[in-house]
């Protein structure tokens, strides 16, 4: 089966624009032009993986900062399209070239959550890869992993040939160099792996255990950081400007794998962020933005940054997001000032909800923060809160329980006192004990345990929180899987293998199938989640320089005894093992700010008057056609904004263009001509330059062909002569004739339609429907209703279309 008789066939799949090259600022460098070939896999869907910003950053890496390497990304399909890929026996390939994964030097998984291994084994099955490392030989890629869950690469040694432990920017383009060398010498892979152990941060299991010291990318250098990321047109679950504005957390918080694992702490500086922000923007036209970091308002110039980044933000109609602030201090006027674009829900992560419980976790938080936050933000005019919460802590007792019940009845009368429908949320994760946490040895909680928690909350809380719990199955799976070693390899294939995949996902999780892998394997569940002695080896004692074990003992003994530890910056140093010297003495220049406080002069409210309006004239060819009219519109916005088209905004809290797709064109029909129209605020005069630059990073087979200009209430939708379909198939001729002369007919969902006043003219020969359709009260005969009275479907024939106008 070639390539275009499978994306013909992808109309069967949902979303199919995922599973196409259909996006903004890919590399424009072929398979064959670089000798050496990464593909890189977050093992999740498509909306999740393009989301990770890690990948981002090696994706660039990798493809601008050598020469002679390129990367290419693949994600795990849905089960739809698992079905289908089997079915015609096609393997998984790359966004990029739809190239075989298998054809790749390198496959790299970016690991974040244990939930995803049986996702990693199930691209490698689609792959037509091997899933032991044992079983693979020259024919086939490097399998290496990276990412926080590699801090205990042991359950994954089976399967991965290479790990990456630490930051991989630098590692990334030593291994393609070695990968250069080992083509140019004929290497085989067992010597390639012998010189890629040296590198510092590199795992092979196949060699045996030895020390590893974790790498660490030094002082962010900003010519690492992506700047035109690739662009999705279809939706995905993050979609903005990322900008990366510091690595690591000296927080301390004793449950975060993250906070001691990204240490050393790097920031960048005030300038270099904007910068980023501004190229980023330019290149791409995002409606929103992100600075990303463990806690962004331990910025040693916060104060700075966010007037700095503000300015920009409203100059460009862009909203800011900052998901990582620290209550404490935080003054709720500031809340405000931060939402200008678009204003959301703010969220708040007590984890526990009394003090001592706090004291415990290292949350630095009263119980007086959180309440004068959230009657600040209610003050102001603040309706949707969402808070985070944490259950089955270490010490926590059925007090701890009641009080976090309490603690949102304080939260809801303090809604109470203010005028409004208003939105509280709370989100409760069950506690996991990680791998480089002082929590490391402690026990996970039974599921009888975490289902009397869960149903105390459930009937003592508020009726008017909305409550979402994390499910204790998934959370327990997880525990077992983070500190598992090699006998945990085994269960994890068993599961996968009795069909275990997307465990990440509710609908998907199957409790019972790992149940069952344990029970065959022979390991005891309890045992698995119960304590751990300080004196017993961990499987991950071989990782050096991320945090030490003495420290890890030493918090862990400040935890029972209810001591808080504050930041190295605030008292020096705590001696975690993570920071050279320079480093440490580096933390001067990074103090935390005393206040979160800062001013930002006011904005004057911007006007978008309809001064004029201009039409596009566009085509949808080729893969394009898989692109449904909302990816399509937000194709556009970014385009218009990328290029600074004057383009008038409507909302007060949630502003957005104003611009329509005449006559929208379904997912899965080709056209030669379409028309967008587009209200300005500014007089603007388009000219072929301007569609030059458009056509140049559209995405395959989406193009401009002209545009015209049009009075401010001028409307080419009254200018339309008549709407052309060509379908192509096999018909029987009688029957379509006898449909297109009726005068109604039930449609597809079952209402009654008229259907001769809206067919102007047609033909029909042997594989061919020709239809000329009037333009009726702005609609036209939907296609899909017609294709369903002849028994056809989308994904059954091709379709073209030609909106027909007079100018």
């Amino acid at each position: 089966m070639n390539v275009k008789e499978f994306e013909k066939e992808l109309m069967k799949i949902s979303k199919p624009g995922s599973y196409l090259p259909l996006e903004m600022n890919l590399l424009n460098v072929s398979f064959d032009e670089r000798p050496v070939r990464f593909i890189l896999c977050y093992p999740d869907l498509y909306e999740i993986g393009m989301s990770h910003a890690g990948g981002k950053i090696l994706y660039h890496v990798i493809n601008n900062l050598t020469d002679f390497a390129l990367c290419h990304r693949v994600y795990l399909p849905k089960p739809d399209m698992q079905a289908f890929l089997k079915e015609k026996k096609f393997p998984l390939y790359a966004l990029e070239s739809m190239k075989p994964v298998k054809d790749y030097d390198f496959l790299g998984f970016s690991l974040l959550t244990e939930l995803v291994y049986t996702n990693v084994l199930k691209v490698l099955e689609l792959s037509h890869i091997p899933l032991r490392a044992s079983e693979r030989g020259e024919e086939f890629p490097i399998i290496q992993a990276g990412g926080t869950c590699t801090l205990n690469p042991v359950l994954l040694s089976p399967f991965i040939d290479l790990f990456v432990i630490g930051d991989g920017e630098e590692v990334m383009v030593e291994l393609a160099r070695l990968m250069k060398e080992k083509k140019e010498l004929n290497l085989s892979k067992r010597e390639f792996l012998e010189r890629a152990v040296d590198l510092e941060g590199v795992y092979v299991p196949s060699l045996g255990k030895r020390p590893v010291k974790k790498a660490v990318f030094h002082g962010l250098k900003k010519e690492f950081y992506p700047v035109s990321p690739v662009v999705p047109s279809v939706e995905i679950v993050h979609d903005r400007i990322v900008v990366e504005a510091m690595r690591g957390c000296l927080r301390g918080c004793r449950y975060c794998q993250a906070g001691f694992a990204y240490r050393p702490y790097r920031e960048r500086s005030v300038d270099e962020i904007v910068s980023i922000l501004g190229e980023t923007f330019e290149n791409t036209g995002y409606e929103e933005a992100s600075l990303l970091s463990l806690s962004i308002s331990d910025h040693s110039k916060f104060n700075e940054l966010i007037p700095s980044v503000m300015k920009f933000c409203n100059a460009r109609m862009i909203g800011l997001s900052l998901p990582s602030m620290r209550v404490k201090g935080f003054n709720p006027d500031l809340a405000t000032q931060l939402m200008r674009i678009r204003k959301s829900s703010f969220t708040i992560a007590p984890e526990a909800a009394t003090e001592r419980l706090r004291k415990v976790i290292n949350k630095d938080l009263s119980e007086e923060d959180i309440l004068s936050l959230v009657d600040g933000l209610f003050e102001r005019g603040w309706s949707k809160l969402k808070f985070y919460f944490m259950i089955g802590l270490p010490t926590e007792t059925d007090k701890d329980i009641e009080a976090l019940a309490g603690l949102l009845w304080k939260i809801y009368g303090i809604s109470r006192k203010y005028k409004g429908r208003k939105h509280l949320a709370a989100g409760f994760s069950i506690f996991v004990p990680k791998p480089f946490t002082p929590f490391q040895w402690e026990r996970f909680i039974s599921l009888e345990e975490a289902r009397k928690k869960i149903d105390y909350i459930k009937e003592h809380a508020p009726r008017s929180f909305k409550l979402r719990f994390h499910a204790p199955e998934m959370s327990l799976l997880e525990a077992l899987l983070t500190r598992g070693d090699e006998k945990m390899a085994e269960v994890l294939e068993m599961a996968f293998k009795y069909g275990a995949c997307l465990d990440s996902w509710e609908e998907h999780f199957r409790f019972d199938i790992w149940q069952r892998a344990f029970k065959e394997v022979g390991i005891d569940i309890e045992k698995e989640i119960g304590e751990k002695t300080i004196d017993e080896p961990l499987p991950w004692d071989f990782i050096k320089g991320v945090v030490s074990k003495k420290f890890l003992l030493k918090e862990r003994e400040k935890a029972y005894r209810e001591e808080r530890t504050p930041d190295c910056r605030i008292v020096g140093c705590h001696g975690c093992g993570a920071c050279t010297s320079d480093e440490i003495t580096k933390l001067k220049e990074f103090p935390i700010p005393e206040k979160v406080e800062f001013s930002l002069p006011p904005v004057k409210k911007r006007e978008f008057p309809l001064v004029a309006k201009v039409a596009f004239f566009f085509e949808k060819k080729g893969k394009s056609r898989f692109l449904s009219l909302l990816d399509i519109n937000r194709v556009f916005t970014r385009i218009f904004r990328r290029f600074g088209i004057p383009v008038k905004y409507q909302g007060r809290f949630n502003p957005h263009p104003r611009f329509s797709i005449l006559l929208g064109i379904p997912t899965g029909v080709e056209s030669k001509n379409e028309i967008i129209e587009v209200e300005l605020y500014e007089e603007f005069t388009p000219d072929n330059g301007l569609i030059e630059r458009f056509n140049s990073v559209l995405p395959e087979g989406l193009r401009f062909k002209k545009a015209v200009s049009l009075g401010k209430k001028e409307s080419l939708l009254k200018k339309v002569k008549e709407v052309i379909y060509r379908i192509e198939d096999d018909f029987d001729i009688g029957m379509v004739k006898d449909i297109l002369v009726s005068q109604e007919l039930k449609n597809r969902k079952g209402k009654m339609v008229q259907v001769s006043p809206l067919v102007a003219d047609f033909s029909v020969s042997k594989g061919i429907i020709e239809l000329h359709l009037n333009v009726v009260n702005g609609r036209i005969l939907n296609i899909q209703d017609f294709l369903f009275w002849i028994g056809k479907d989308l994904s059954s024939v091709s379709v073209e279309r030609e909106i027909v106008v007079g100018l």
